[in-house]
């Protein structure tokens, strides 16, 4: 079977940096998995993003789909034919579906019984039938939040396309595909090449972008490029005393995808703004400018940074002056907001609160300080917290919203709370709190280790929580505007990861009582209470919990998530013990027989002299002394070793069920076992409902 290599390149006008290179996975991923699906061999494939082009190079694509023998089966013998043998009306009609008459049709022998069938060849299609619509669903199924239309045409697609190429080896594939014309022409870099390119076969791509285009349109090789240019950059200019600081992966995906041939200069600004906070300066250049701020050895900020420039300029001079140029506008703006912030204090700012709305539901910023207030000094009561700083810090967590710094860099709000608090005198630990409230950030950030920043961030997130869904602004599919789903995630790592006992349904029930406005929703509590389990149930199983373990802790309407977690850990212990299976199965039977029959009993009390055997007595005996032993380790919330004090109970059940007939006749002697199988399973309930393992 022929094979030879496919491209495909969707020229567009200028993408969008923070989302190209997902954009470019997507579009290899979309394509790989409909060509397996429509069975088209290849070899390897790898996709192509640059922020003028998304493509994607197949290897080694075969040419058509394989020949395939496909096998219809048809009504049963006995009903495709009468008693005189002639087709019946359902034999006619299946005969006629597959193109043929009765007479054709085999027989078809199964463990089932036998059926008329008929066996189709089925010629496989070719590339140039198939790749058209499966490159444009394809394009249809990016993960693109807002299409764009151009022109008078209907076309949407993330931004304006150009140009398509479709080429299997060196032959065009014709298609019509977002309102352009397949062909085997692209550009090149806007500067560099500015003329239309050729592509003479699908192979040379890579390779003619780069020597003739000047365009890397591999992203991985494009990335290590930027890094090796910044780098460089730096030690030609420090001398090696410098690094560039690339904060994150995001950062370093986001200046790839704004060039297709980067190069690295190094500029230079006033050392007199390094007395700005390091995380004003760091903003200024990275998330403002796209810059890579400049460190030394010892992590230390230095007047220095790294732009990345998409041209090979003639004058690199000019190119780095203008630069600073901008960057030194932006800082100047920050030190006078920092300087005219500082004339005031936060605390009096409190009152600027009130004219800022929270939401429209539940008042302004002002109300919200006051709720948290009052849950914070709640929560530090039973987290042995300094009340009178809690409170504090509460009130003061939220005015830095209203200070020129953060109205213009709103991704420093908390990190300059910290440095206006310090500025105040205000304690260590509240200005510690101002920006620990927000941890942790984002998924993998860090967690407050402050006790009055766990406090604050606790009460900040469980006030929202209860607010959001006491006004009905419960999240919808992937809308989410409160950012819900990341307060809950927030409220749980904290909780559990740094050890804190607390019951939510305590804490939410205290907080909806600080509200002055009549909250809509009656189900607060409970909802909020499932919404978060619900998160907690997505965090344990990415950390490989299975299902049957959380479920036969939840079961158990636990509302404590250190105490969840707890048990958790000890029912997956538990269920690695040789006794577990045994004791579920038993669980299970002991729970179908007291759900059917415990209520009807009349007898209150397990009576010995009712005994038959020594089996049951036996097992009486045993609840007996592993309850004690389970009461001593339970009561220290060691539910592992609790677990496995019950797990010598194995035997005696086993030996129970085996010898003991429950269900007899004599009703007081049945009654009498029934209460004793309710006591052990009362015992077991006590951690996990063991019943639902599997």
């Amino acid at each position: 079977m022929k094979r030879d290599d496919f491209l495909v390149e969707v020229l567009t006008e200028e993408l969008p940096p923070k989302s190209l290179i997902k954009l470019g996975q997507a579009f290899g991923q979309q394509i790989q998995e409909r060509l397996q699906k429509a069975e088209l061999a290849f070899t390897d494939l790898q996709f192509f993003a640059t922020p003028r082009r998304l493509a994607v190079l197949v290897k080694d694509l075969a040419a058509t789909q394989p020949t395939q023998r496909v096998e219809r089966k048809g009504p049963a013998v006995n009903a495709a034919f009468d008693a005189a043998g002639k087709p019946t009306q359902a034999c006619i009609g299946f005969a006629r579906s597959c193109g043929i008459s009765p007479d054709e049709l085999q027989t078809i022998k199964t463990e089932q019984g036998e059926w008329v069938g008929y066996t189709q060849v089925v010629e496989g299609k070719s590339v140039k039938e198939l790749l058209p619509q499966l490159i444009e669903q394809a394009l249809f199924n990016l993960p693109v939040a807002r299409r764009m239309r151009w022109g008078a045409s209907e076309v949407q697609f993330v931004r304006p396309v150009q140009a398509i190429i479709l080429l299997y080896g060196d032959e065009i594939i014709p298609a019509t595909i977002c309102g352009c014309e397949a062909g085997r022409i692209t550009r090149g870099h806007r500067f560099h090449a500015g003329d239309w390119l050729t592509v003479p076969n699908a192979s040379a791509y890579p390779a003619l972008m780069k020597t003739a285009g000047h365009v890397i349109v591999d992203v991985n090789e494009r990335r290590e490029l930027v890094k090796a240019e910044a780098d460089a950059s730096v030690k030609q200019k420090l001398k090696g005393k410098g690094k560039p600081y690339i904060s994150s992966a995001a950062l370093l995906d986001e200046v790839t995808g704004l060039v297709e041939w980067p190069v690295a200069l190094c500029g230079e600004f006033d050392a007199k703004f390094l007395d700005l906070p390091e995380e004003v300066l760091i903003s200024s250049m990275q998330d403002h400018q796209r810059y890579f701020p400049v460190k030394d050895e010892q992590g230390k900020l230095l007047p220095y940074f790294i732009t990345m420039s998409n041209i090979q300029s003639k004058d690199v001079s000019r190119v780095v002056h203008g630069n600073e140029r901008v960057l030194r506008a932006r800082l100047s703006d920050a030190a006078f907001f920092y300087a005219t912030d500082k004339k005031g204090t936060l605390e009096s700012r409190i009152p600027l609160l009130k004219g800022i709305v929270f939401q429209a539901k539940l008042g302004s910023l002002y109300d919200k300080a006051e709720r948290v207030s009052l849950l914070a000094e709640f929560l530090a009561q039973k987290m042995q917290v300094d009340t009178k700083l809690a409170v504090r810090a509460a009130m003061l967590a939220k005015t830095d919203l209203t200070t020129n710094m953060v109205s213009e860099f709103p991704e420093l709000q908390g990190v300059m709370g910290c440095y206006y608090a310090q500025n105040d005198g205000e304690p260590t630990d509240v200005q510690l709190a101002m920006n620990q409230q927000y941890m942790p950030r984002f998924a993998g950030d860090k967690l407050p280790t402050n006790p009055i920043g766990k406090v604050l961030a606790l009460a900040d997130r469980i006030d929202t929580l209860a607010g959001a869904f006491g006004s009905n602004q419960i999240p919808t599919g992937d809308k989410d505007p409160f950012g819900l789903r990341r307060a809950a995630i927030g409220v749980l790592r904290i909780l559990i990861e740094e050890k804190i006992d607390l019951d939510l349904q305590e804490a939410l029930k205290f907080t909806l009582q600080n509200f002055k406005v009549k909250l809509e929703n009656p189900d607060v509590v409970t909802q909020v209470v499932s919404f978060i389990q619900e998160r907690l149930r997505a965090w344990y199983q990415d950390q490989g919990v299975t299902p049957d373990v959380f479920a036969a802790v939840v079961a158990l309407s636990v509302t404590n998530p250190l105490d969840i977690h707890k048990r958790i850990l000890a029912v997956q212990a538990f269920k690695k013990l040789s006794a577990a299976e045994s004791l579920s199965v038993a669980n299970k039977r002991v729970s179908n027989i007291l759900t059917k029959y415990l209520d009807a009993i009349e007898a209150k009390q397990i009576n010995p002299a009712l005994f038959e055997s020594e089996v049951e007595s036996k097992l009486a005996e045993r609840l007996e002394i592993e309850s004690l032993s389970f009461a001593r380790y339970y009561d220290k919330g060691d539910y592992d070793n609790a677990l496995r004090q019950l797990a010598e109970l194995r035997q005696p059940i086993d030996d129970f069920f085996e010898h003991v007939l429950v269900m007899t006749e004599d009703k007081s002697r049945r009654e009498n076992r029934i209460l004793l199988l309710g006591k052990l399973r009362t015992l077991f309930l006590q951690v996990a409902d063991i019943a639902l393992l599997q």
